[in-house]
């Protein structure tokens, strides 16, 4: 933890942006300065003429976008480089993720370098500045940040901070593209005893992980009459498992691989996995070891990929059940132990555990803290949902006087003629007159028909009605039905809780790319950047998912749902044309070539650290 001197800062320039220093305690008691290390793309400026400070009047605005995601690389490549403005990207990951194929990195079938892109190749092709840090606090009235550089460096033997690791950063627009993190809805035990999968080092544990289950079943079936000296780099999982006459029910609880949720990140880890196991592992290590590995999907809804299409979801389903992946659905998590999930029954309440050697949780995000930040420097009433930043038709953050944008999964924009359209449809399902006085009160399965009424035009109301089980008792009177005021409550709840487009990469992208046409077209002018002149509409393409042994589902609007073999291809095509440069373009085809042909790389895999 840093200690900002409270009566000392010095202004300095970093690699052309004028920031603030603030310096330790340890510093002022005399501590050497220590050098500006690596965390910055450049080197200190020289010249007060390199400073390039936040715009006071007219003329070059800088932008500072913060994150190195699909929001902001799209944002960054799409914003011409002639554009009246200075770009800054903050980052503590100085690489962008190809999320979609992060579950084939995990399981060997690309290679992790192929699908990641320095951060610092389309910034410095339009000599704008990048600062390897991450971004821990929002000062909106003052428009300034303040960051903490993600060198490890900047840490003293006894955890304290070297004097320049935090600074402060002054901006005329914000663009917040820093995502969210993952949900563990209040669920005991999932942060110690389960990976998570959001980032390129979950797909690394992954892999490791997987390695070790694998070499502890082939080891202990060599191990049926002598000890072996274990060498001190084997782990204690190791050291448990490889003893003689392991017994049959330990070896299938050590490789039992659980996977709770069963969205598209789910259901694709799943899938890599079986191919994995049942494509390599099985051709290449005694036949004993197979009935021993047990995949299982835990979900709460009744189908994967629950969101999709109904014909998506029904077929995925199937296809899972006939491949031995075991759907456990319509079941919910209550805890999870360092040897098993405890799920319930949504309909009876009934529990069960379900033993693992490893569980991985795809299940869910929540808003990133940084936005939390965001929202309390804003004005009070501004940021009512909680789970997003509340941005208004042109990404701009309600309440920052259109200095913040937000893109991505850290914002939801609002929709306010969906809920007109939703008082609507009430009114006339409970026969309102103009003063809202109804004739009758709406039971829930009532609420909900009326509601679906309104989907084709407000697609958002759909993920209304889907929301409201979990808020309709508490608002429901004596006899299950709800009066009008009791719905207006309960949609304000519901809709607050809400997003209005779905966290994925293909409205990230969309959003990136529709708040740089913006930022060009109005040159800088404050203005332009207040008006209404264009609003961001999005363009559903398509929904994408691989279910394993080549077949894949495909939902492409305006043609047809295809599903087998030949979604299998177009999933593979899109996804290697899809990547955010040629060169990574041909690493991703090359191994999906490879793995075609020869297989994972099973040989690296088991002997990687």
């Amino acid at each position: 933890m840093f200690q900002a001197a409270m009566n000392a800062s010095s202004r300095v320039a970093l690699g052309g942006v004028a920031v603030r220093t603030r310096p330790s305690s340890k510093a002022k008691a005399g501590r050497a300065r220590a050098p500006i290390r690596a965390a910055i793309s450049e080197p200190p400026a020289q010249t007060a003429a390199d400073q390039v400070p936040a715009s006071k009047g007219s003329g070059r605005k800088k932008v500072v976008v913060l994150g190195s995601g699909w929001g902001a690389v799209s944002f960054v490549k799409s914003l011409p480089a002639d554009t009246p403005y200075d770009v800054v990207l903050v980052s503590p990951r100085n690489y962008f993720l190809y999320t979609p194929l992060l579950p084939g990195a995990a399981t060997g079938a690309v290679e992790e370098r192929s699908i990641v892109e320095p951060i610092r190749r389309p910034i410095s092709e339009k000599g704008w500045k990048y600062y390897e840090a991450a971004c821990i606090d929002v000062d909106a009235s003052a428009k300034k940040i303040t960051c903490r550089a993600a060198d490890p460096e900047c840490f003293d033997d006894k955890g304290q901070s070297c004097e320049w690791h935090t600074f402060d950063v002054e901006y005329d627009y914000l663009v917040t593209a820093v995502g969210a993190v993952p949900n563990t809805f209040g669920v005991p035990g999932v942060e110690e005893n389960c990976m998570f999968f959001k980032e390129i080092a979950h797909a690394s544990r992954f892999r490791r992980e997987v390695r070790s289950f694998i070499l502890t079943i082939v080891r202990a079936m060599l191990l049926t009459s002598c000890f072996v000296q274990l060498s001190s780099q084997v782990n204690e999982r190791f050291e448990r498992a490889t003893l003689p006459d392991v017994p049959d029910a330990r070896l299938k609880e050590l490789l039992t691989f659980v996977v709770i949720g069963a969205g598209p990140t789910g259901v694709e880890l799943a899938a890599e996995l079986y191919d994995m196991v049942y494509q390599d592992v099985a051709r290449m290590y005694p036949s004993r070891l197979i009935p021993f590995v047990s995949i299982k999907i835990i979900d709460l809804q009744e189908k994967i990929l629950s969101a999709y299409d109904r014909r998506i979801a029904e077929y995925a389903t199937d296809f899972f059940q006939r491949a031995n992946i075991d759907c456990l659905l319509g079941k919910g998590v209550s805890e999870v132990r360092s040897d098993a999930v405890v799920i319930s029954d949504r309909v009876t309440g009934e529990t069960s555990e379900v033993p693992f050697g490893l569980a991985v949780w795809c299940s869910g995000i929540k808003l990133n803290p940084l936005c939390e930040k965001i929202m309390d420097s804003l004005p009070p009433g501004t940021q009512e949902n909680r789970r997003s930043l509340a941005c208004d038709k042109n990404l701009r953050v309600n309440g920052s006087n259109g200095s913040i944008f937000a893109v991505g999964d850290c914002a939801t924009i609002v929709r306010p003629r969906s809920m007109s359209k939703a008082m609507e449809l009430y009114k006339g399902a409970a026969k309102c007159d103009e003063a809202g006085v109804c004739e009758i009160n709406l039971a829930k399965d009532q609420i909900k028909s009326a509601l679906t009424k309104g989907v084709e035009e407000f697609p958002h109301l759909e993920e209304v009605v889907n929301n409201i089980d979990d808020k309709f008792a508490a608002f429901a009177d004596d006899t299950g039905r709800c009066s009008f005021e009791g719905f207006e409550k309960m949609l304000t709840e519901v809709d607050n809780g809400l997003r209005a487009l779905p966290a994925t990469a293909q409205v990230a992208k969309q959003e990136g790319e529709y708040l740089a046409s913006f930022f060009a077209q109005c040159e800088g002018d404050a203005d332009r950047l207040m008006g209404d002149e264009t609003k961001f509409e999005y363009n559903h393409k398509g929904s994408l998912a691989y279910i394993g042994k080549d077949a894949a589902v495909a939902d492409i609007p305006g043609f047809t749902i295809v599903k087998g073999i030949a979604a299998g291809v177009i999933w593979k095509s899109f996804e290697t044309i899809s990547q955010v440069s040629v060169r990574n373009i041909f690493l991703v085809a090359s191994d999906m070539v490879r793995t075609k042909l020869f297989g994972r790389d099973i040989s690296r895999f088991m002997n990687d650290n």
